[in-house]
Order: structure tokens, then sequence, then C-alpha cells
């Protein structure tokens, strides 16, 4: 065989030797264990996390569909006490039902209709202040938000002089 200079093209390609310490099979073996580690801990946060506001959120969804609810609860910067424990719920109104930002006695309405669910279908005993937002997607432009927080003493107040009664709930529980 010939002696190779820098001038001339070499058609064999040298395969520096494996190591064995790292075959491809265990590289690959080694992400699959470790994309579903990752996925099993992201589904048992997950269902920590939302657990609790399950019920309420499915209650949420039956009577008002298509609002894509959310509950979520507890206190922000929870080491330190400055801030109320809070329940918040988020709901999409839809487009053509009304403009909550505009109709300040449809979004307070159905602000209600929200904390009712809440005293139905959770403890809101744990909580100092409920918190409602109502979000409306627009069509290429910013949405609209329109939100009410009341401590839970409150919200009871403004529901039973609507005419709701904590008797009623647990009747139809």
């Amino acid at each position: 065989m010939q002696e190779l200079t820098h001038d001339q093209p070499t058609t064999e390609t040298t395969i520096p030797p494996q190591s064995g310490k790292n075959s491809g099979r265990w590289t690959v073996v080694a992400m699959f264990g470790f994309a579903i580690t990752m996925i099993a801990i992201l589904f048992l946060y997950w269902e920590l996390y939302t657990k609790p506001f399950r019920p309420l959120q499915y209650a949420i969804a039956a009577e008002f569909p298509d609002s894509s609810p959310k509950v979520i609860g507890g206190q922000h910067k929870s080491h330190k006490d400055i801030s109320p424990v809070l329940l918040r719920i988020v709901v999409y109104v839809p487009e053509g039902d009304f403009d909550p930002t505009l109709d300040e006695s449809k979004s307070e309405e159905r602000s209600l209709n929200l904390v009712r669910l809440a005293f139905e279908n959770h403890d809101v005993e744990q909580y100092e202040q409920i918190d409602v937002v109502l979000l409306q997607r627009v069509p290429e432009g910013a949405r609209k938000r329109w939100s009410v927080t009341h401590p839970v003493e409150e919200w009871r107040t403004l529901l039973q002089k609507s005419g709701w009664t904590q008797a009623k709930s647990e009747e139809n529980s």
C-alpha cells in the first residue's frame, strides 16, 4: 500500500477504537429511563396539585360549558405571613355570552354563581378570601379581564342575600 501525503485524497475512513465504557445501547436505555422518570414525576406533581380542586372544577364545567375552569388555592410566599390564604377561581366567558368588563351586573351574577359552586363542592373554610376572575378571549386582541375578591364571610353574606342557604347545598350533596 502506498503512503499517504497531505496532497492525496483518502477513500478509507479510520474509526477510533471504542473504549467500551459507554455503548450506544446503554445511552439509549438511560435516555428512555430518564424520560419515563420525568413523566412520572410530572404526573405525580399534577395529580397532587389539582386533586383537591377537581370536584369544583367539574361542577363549574358542568354548569358553565366552555368556561375552561381553573381553581387554585393557597398562599403566596407561604413561608411568610404577608398574604391571605386565597381560593382563586378563573373561568373564561365565551365570546358570544357577555362582555365581563362592560356588563357589571352579569359579571357579579356569574361570580356569585361560581362562589356558590365553591361553597357546595369545596371546603372554603380553610381560606380567608375567594377571588373570582372572569376572562374573555378577543380574536386578535388582548383578552378582557374582570375580577372580584371578598373575604369568605362576605361571600357567604352575599349568597344568603341571594336566597342561597348552606342547608340547601348540603341536601344537594
